[in-house]
Formats: structure tokens, C-alpha cells, sequence
């Protein structure tokens, strides 16, 4: 029995319990689904069951993993400016009018573009090891032939900032920290920053390059790439000077050298033999392309609300990926998704009463240009609720609400639907609406993240392994169930969700 059956019976016999006999002989997909400790305060019966039946009609084949196959067989390697960009623009148009939404439009948005060209890693002192490395995302060139100097190794960013600059002047540095497993990705934060801002670091004390342990649980030779940020802000692409000295970012004039990750099993290497060697020397070759100013688009499809057209519930993940894999899970799944959950919507009878636009963002991976862009056209308008899909492998964790107390037992109330199908209520951590949503959230977006699972999810991420191998078809359509039937009554909720307070520790999230 497939594990989708099980939670369909299971939602089944959960809501039959307790109830008159005329509603346990209901179908299944009629059945008002949720814990029965009292009714309903926010939404009536028939927007329930409503929302019951886009639950039931997504776990039994919401079309996400046909989408998601589509998108990454036409625009496998969807980095901005790169050969399939556009690719990936015009297969989401054209997508969004097949699905028949209302109104499907593009809009542009301008960044510089960065493409690697080739990076290459070998230990001179030993035998003239070979390592696997990949440019980190945005980096500059090393000066054409490379780097060999002697290297030297810190065990963490902050240890690499302790350092005086005579230890690391004329030196190649390597950074080993290592990303601690969590199914919430709780590790990712302490450990990315070796990636984001350790270039501009080594620049500063007069290093060379820099190369770091990949950011990412696994132990396999793939490594992982991912955007390396500029004056702490993480918006501004970097290139080298064209005369081949000091490279510079030409956005913010910070001083920057080129950077690649290890693969986590050649760090492992490299850290060994540190400990058995009292001088390490490498030569270093990292050559990126400046691609100049390029245009890419936001991608947006609308069902246009039948009653309070101007209020907006707004949905999406991120259309561009790293160019070493397909993006199937970071974040082509995010927009299969999110595409499938309100197409499922679009084709009920009637529209719901808020306007929904689901976003095809571009540009994140480099620097959320995609969603500054989105908030800068439609900032004034009233967007009422958010949540993007951008994280997680396999099937959602929990519902976690990212509004004001006054509102979040209205969210409860919608989890009800979700309860039964093991997705958990955790109201006690500040909620993320999503990072293309980071924007409209400092402008006071309410809304709502539905966690994903990271447990594995660090395996793959920014690797060549984030292909459709990863993806499981029942998972998808799980996690469509959870998005289509919050969307729907997030459109339907007849009062305004207020943004939650801000704290030192959801600023800091």
C-alpha cells in the first residue's frame, strides 16, 4: 500500500471520528478534515471543504513532478546570462498560459552576469595532488596562470579574522569548517559565512586565494558552489581588473581574490595533511568570465481574486540554479510546487476572493535581484499574505506562522487540514516567508513557512548531484496538498493577516 493511500485513509478516519453518521459516509475528499475539538471560527464549511478537496485531488497526482521534469529537461543549467536563462523565461511563460491562468506577464530585471570558466587545485609539496575545486559564485580570477604559494589553514572564518596579517599575506588560506547536519538546516548559518565573506577577508590581510571545505553535510567529491557576498550584503557580482592586478568588485570597490570550494572528501585530504606536514604548498588557477550588465525576468502568473481583486496572496521559489546540476531540487522544485498548487486552485469553479500570483523569481542564487526587483514594481500594491518554497528535500516538516498573535490562530485553524497528514504545528520559532520574499517582508508581508526537510537536503545543495534523481513524485504531490489548500484559504479569509512583531531574533533570521 503506497504511503500516499495511507494518508489518504488515514485523513479519513481522523475526521470520521465523532461525527454523524451521514458525514462519515461522505468520500473522502468531502470530508472536513482537521482535529474535532470545536468548529471553525475563521472560515465557513463549504471553504473547508473546499480546501479539503485541493488536499485530497493534490495527493492523488497534483502534475508538480511532470512540471518539474519539463523545466529542467528544456533549461537544465539555469544560472543568469547563461545559455539557458532564457530557455527557462520562455518555458515559464509559456507554461503559466497552458496551466490558464488569468494574466501571465514578464518583467525584467538587470544584474551583472558571472560565469566560471575553470578552476584547478594541486598540491605541490605532495606528489602534485589533484584536487576537485569549483569557483565560488562570483568570484573573481586568479591572475591568468594561476597562484602557487604555501598555504595556510584555519579551522573556521572567525579564526581567519582573529589572524594577523602577516600570517596570511603572500599565502593561499584554506578554511575547514564543517556544516553540522540539522533537519531545519540550522548549520548552514554558521557555517556559509567562510563562503560569503572569507575572499574579502584574505583580500584585506593580503592573501592570494582562497579555498574552503565545501558548505555542505555530505562526504562525497562533488563540490559545492553557492554566491560569495560583497560589503556583507551579499547583492554586488565581482570581477577581476583587466590590467591581471589587485581584482576588485566593480559594484562596491571592495578588494576581493579569487575562491573556489574543495569537494568535502579532498578537504578531508588537505586537512590531513596539514597534520602530518609542517608546510603545505599549492598552485591555485581560478578563471571566471564578467558577462557585463544582463537582463533576466521575473516570471508572473495571476488568478485574479472574484471579490477583492486588489489583494494580493502571493507565492513562488526561484527559476535560476547553479550551473553544476539541473536544479531540480534548489529550486526547480520550488516552482513546480507552487505552479501546481494554484493551478489546482485556477481550475475550481469559481476564483477565490484575493487575486493569487504564484512567481517564477529570477536571479536569487546571486543575490535576491529577482525579488528586489518584484518589490521595487509592486511594492505600493497590497500584498496581504506570503510564503515561497525554497528549501528541503522530500516531505514537509511543519506549518510555522510568520504573523502577529492576533492571527495566528487563523493560521492554526488552516493546519487543521494538515495535521492529519504529519505535518506539524510549531508556532514557538519565528516563520520565514521565503528569501524572494525578504523585501515585502521588511515593508511588513505577513505570512507563513511550510518547512521543508533539510536532513539531506546539504547533500546536494549548489552540487552536481540537484538533479531529477533526487526527487520523489509522492513527495512533491504532499507537499502541493499542504500549498494549495493554505493559498486557497489564505485568498478566502475574509480578515487582513497582520505582520508579527519584530524581535532581535526574527530580524536576525
Amino acid at each position: 500500500m503506497t504511503a500516499r493511500i495511507l494518508i489518504i485513509l488515514f485523513s479519513f478516519l481522523v475526521a470520521s471520528c465523532g461525527e454523524p453518521a451521514d458525514q462519515q459516509t461522505r468520500p473522502a475528499e468531502d470530508v472536513v478534515i482537521g482535529d474535532q475539538a470545536g468548529g471553525y471560527n475563521y472560515f465557513t464549511i463549504a471553504e473547508i471543504r473546499t480546501a479539503a478537496k485541493l488536499r485530497q485531488r493534490a495527493l492523488s497526482g497534483s502534475g508538480a513532478y511532470e512540471i518539474l521534469e519539463e523545466l529542467t529537461t528544456a533549461a537544465p543549467s539555469r544560472l543568469p546570462g547563461g545559455p539557458d536563462d532564457a530557455k527557462a523565461v520562455a518555458w515559464a511563460e509559456a507554461k503559466f498560459r497552458e496551466l490558464g491562468f488569468d494574466k501571465v506577464w514578464i518583467e525584467p530585471v538587470t544584474l551583472q552576469g558571472w560565469a566560471r570558466k575553470s578552476a584547478i587545485a594541486h598540491v605541490t609539496s605532495h606528489d602534485n595532488l589533484e584536487f576537485n575545486i569549483t569557483s565560488l559564485g562570483k568570484s573573481a580570477s586568479t591572475p591568468e596562470g594561476g597562484v602557487t604559494a604555501e598555504v595556510v589553514h584555519f579551522a573556521t572564518f572567525e579564526a581567519l579574522v582573529a589572524a594577523d596579517a602577516s600570517e596570511v599575506e603572500g599565502k593561499i588560506v584554506f578554511i575547514s569548517n564543517r556544516m553540522a547536519r540539522a533537519n531545519n538546516g540550522a548549520g548552514y548559518r554558521p557555517a556559509v559565512i567562510a563562503r560569503a565573506r572569507g575572499h574579502a577577508e584574505v583580500a584585506k590581510k593580503g592573501g592570494l586565494a582562497l579555498l574552503i571545505r565545501s558548505i555542505g553535510t555530505d562526504d562525497s567529491d562533488n563540490p559545492h558552489t553557492g554566491a560569495m557576498s560583497f560589503n556583507a550584503d551579499g547583492i554586488a557580482a565581482a570581477f577581476q581588473d583587466r590590467t591581471g592586478n589587485d581584482a576588485w568588485s566593480i559594484a562596491y570597490g571592495e578588494k576581493t581574490v579569487g575562491a573556489a570550494a574543495l569537494s568535502n572528501q579532498d578537504a578531508d585530504a588537505l586537512q590531513a595533511i596539514f597534520e602530518a606536514s609542517d608546510s603545505v604548498t599549492m598552485h591555485v588557477d581560478i578563471q571566471n568570465l564578467d558577462l557585463g550588465e544582463i537582463t533576466t525576468y521575473n516570471i508572473i502568473g495571476e488568478l485574479t481574486g472574484s471579490s477583492r481583486p486588489d489583494e494580493i496572496v502571493i507565492t513562488g521559489g526561484h527559476i535560476d540554479a547553479w550551473d553544476l546540476g539541473t536544479g531540480a531540487m534548489d529550486d526547480g522544485m520550488g516552482v513546480a510546487i507552487t505552479t501546481a498548487a494554484v493551478k489546482l486552485i485556477a481550475d475550481l469553479p469559481e476564483r477565490p476572493a484575493r487575486t493569487i500570483r504564484v512567481i517564477a523569481f529570477a536571479a536569487e542564487e546571486v543575490g535576491l535581484h529577482g525579488g528586489f526587483a518584484y518589490a521595487k514594481a509592486h511594492g505600493g500594491e497590497d500584498h496581504v499574505f506570503g510564503i515561497e518554497s525554497d528549501f528541503g528535500l522530500g516531505k514537509l516538516r511543519e506549518l510555522i506562522p510568520a504573523v502577529s498573535e492576533d492571527a495566528v490562530p487563523v493560521l492554526r485553524e488552516i493546519w487543521r487540514l494538515m495535521g492529519p497528514m504529519g505535518i506539524g504545528w510549531n508556532p514557538d520559532v519565528p516563520g520565514f516567508p521565503g528569501p524572494d520574499l525578504i523585501p515585502l517582508v521588511q515593508n511588513g508581508l505577513p505570512g507563513a513557512a511550510l518547512a521543508g526537510d533539510g536532513t539531506y537536503y546539504f547533500d546536494h545543495h549548489h552540487t552536481a548531484s540537484d538533479t531529477m534523481a533526487l526527487i520523489d513524485a509522492e513527495a512533491l504531490d504532499y507537499n502541493v496538498a499542504a500549498y494549495a489548500a493554505l493559498l486557497y484559504l489564505a485568498a478566502e479569509y475574509d480578515g487582513r493577516f497582520e505582520a508579527e512583531a519584530a524581535t532581535e531574533n526574527n530580524q536576525e533570521n
